[in-house]
């Protein structure tokens, strides 16, 4: 049995505030080194979730292709004039 020294009060009975308090620094202490790990380990696994995340938002989807009426339709105009132009 560990018999060390043991926080008592004044009039002889065991401080258990001293206790709790020590008891909630140590758990304290605990969470705090567990999430430090874990956020280390989560960090990269969230920049490959932002990473895969922008490519699938991001990349081009296969769009219809336009209808007849749509003003963005390819038209075949030359740059340059043809032949036939020049002689008219």
């Amino acid at each position: 049995m560990h018999t060390g020294k043991i926080n008592r009060r004044s009039n002889g009975t065991i401080d258990i505030d001293f206790y709790r308090q020590e008891a909630f620094l140590l758990r304290r202490q605990a969470t705090n080194k567990f999430f430090r790990r874990l956020g280390r380990a989560g960090r990269p696994l969230i920049g490959v979730a932002t990473i895969i995340a922008n490519y699938a938002l991001l990349t081009p989807r296969d769009p219809l292709p336009p209808s007849t009426n749509s003003i963005f339709v390819s038209a075949n105009v030359p740059l340059l004039p043809t032949e036939s132009e020049k002689n008219s």
